[in-house]
């Protein structure tokens, strides 16, 4: 049997939200995944759903339809894909790199200002802790922000709990931005949302801002 609730947050973007039902208890989670419906749902749908639990035991929606939906077939069919939802489309996933010269020629060209700073550096005999800190920073990051977004975008695609905006930002800002910008590629992820690919590109100009500084400045030997 269906239990009826109403759906108390959305968040369409990352397509998951919250029911709570009403005969009360606490909110159960609904990811899109589980929603059927002639359309996307919205907060404060009246909707339908059975009480479930995820591997870890916490309640989850199954089986989740609108309310006022009637018609058996409608009740099966996953509601439509929205453009700003973080999955990419089926057939962008099975295409190769599109432009893979231009992106690669833009990801040296991003890196070369870094690699010029430090190569001054050592050259001037300044502030070579401050060198050793980039080389480290910048591979560690990027590791760390590569395995982060391939966590999240397998997250997305399974419907469990996703790694927040503001780690894969935190990783960024540290050195990890190459890394993140190989990882957006690689895996259509991200790449859409206009919010977050501008704190993305903010990361990446501090990083260029903070290198040509160090070009500009007279170092002495």
């Amino acid at each position: 049997m269906k239990t009826p609730g109403v759906i108390s947050r959305w968040n369409d973007d990352k397509g998951f939200g919250f029911i709570r039902s009403k005969a009360g208890g606490d909110e159960v989670f609904l990811h899109i995944s589980a929603f059927r419906g002639d359309r996307r749902p919205q907060t404060g749908d009246q909707v339908l759903f059975v009480v479930g639990k995820d591997a870890k035991g916490r309640l989850r929606a199954e089986h989740a339809s609108p309310a006022g939906l009637t018609d058996e077939a409608d009740t099966r069919r996953k509601p439509p894909a929205q453009v700003s939802w973080e999955q990419t489309r089926p057939e962008e996933e099975s295409r190769p790199l599109q432009k893979l010269g231009v992106k690669l020629a833009l990801f040296l060209a991003l890196c070369a200002l870094p690699a010029i700073g430090c190569i001054r550096l050592v050259l001037a005999n300044r502030d070579i802790t401050l060198v050793w800190l980039a080389f480290q920073a910048y591979p560690v990051g990027s590791l760390l922000a590569f395995f982060f977004y391939w966590k999240d975008k397998r997250s997305a695609t399974r419907g469990t709990w996703r790694t927040s905006e503001g780690m894969l930002h935190f990783f960024e800002l540290v050195g990890g931005w190459p890394g993140a910008l190989i990882a957006q590629q690689v895996f259509r992820h991200k790449t859409r949302k206009v919010s977050f690919q501008v704190v993305f590109w903010g990361i990446v100009l501090l990083h260029q801002l903070f290198w040509a500084g160090i070009l500009l400045m007279p170092l002495r030997s």
